[in-house]
């Protein structure tokens, strides 16, 4: 087989399979109450009805004032994602974080699993954001079957950049629907012990010494306090 020559452009990259569930609804449920701390708030009911993805209604308590984020009990609220919907999530962290030659795509850590999750937590934080990222995500469904007649799971590396990457500039819904998706993307990403790798964080590791500031550090400090006179 001949080997491609160096000016020919990298393979297209194939389109993921639809999304297949990561973490458990503990893991994901601890993952909310560190990403946004929703669990602290006083328990609510929530009355899911077919607005949200045509399921009977059923009433959903939170957990209370109370909750054990270590051992969490299973979740009292069902999730409430669309089979499209969770894979339109899978393709927006795709293209929020893909995966690096360092670091694991948000896609591969679970995010779309944390944020079905979100999005079904009956608390306000989460009950504000229900109806942006559900409708954001339908929206997306919608213009991928629109614009390339497939389903988002089928749609390749520049076909998902070119229906997510405009969102960033858009305005109304649109922009509101790919900030708040973005940062819960990066946030529940970066709370992982990969995302901390990736960003060089090295909390809570116990080191036989520390080295200190750096010379260019101090120079610099002495610089900015010779400024204010100090």
């Amino acid at each position: 087989m001949s080997q491609p020559l160096p000016t020919d452009p990298p393979p297209e990259p194939q389109a993921p399979e639809p999304y297949v569930s990561k973490i458990d609804r503990r893991t994901a449920l601890a993952w909310v109450g560190v990403v946004g701390a929703a669990a602290a708030v006083g328990a609510g009911v929530v009355v899911y009805g077919p607005k949200f993805g045509g399921r009977p209604a059923v009433e959903a308590k939170g957990y209370g004032t109370d909750p054990n984020l270590v051992h969490p009990a299973p979740a009292p609220w069902p999730r409430i994602m669309t089979r499209a919907q969770l894979d339109t999530a899978a393709a927006a962290c795709d293209h929020i974080l893909p995966a690096t030659a360092t670091a694991p795509s948000a896609r591969a850590l679970g995010v779309p699993d944390f944020l079905n999750e979100w999005v079904s937590a009956p608390y306000p934080e989460q009950l504000k954001d229900r109806p942006l990222i559900l409708g954001g995500l339908d929206r997306l469904a919608a213009g991928a079957q629109r614009r390339f007649g497939k389903p988002t799971p089928a749609l390749s590396a520049a076909e998902r950049a070119a229906l997510i990457g405009p969102l960033a500039a858009a305005k109304g819904a649109d922009l509101a629907f790919f900030r708040r998706i973005r940062r819960l993307v990066i946030g529940a990403y970066y709370t992982t012990p990969q995302g901390f790798k990736d960003i060089g964080y090295i909390g809570n590791v116990a080191r036989a010494r520390d080295p200190g500031p750096s010379d260019e550090v101090l120079a610099h400090l002495e610089r900015e306090l010779a400024r204010l006179g100090l």
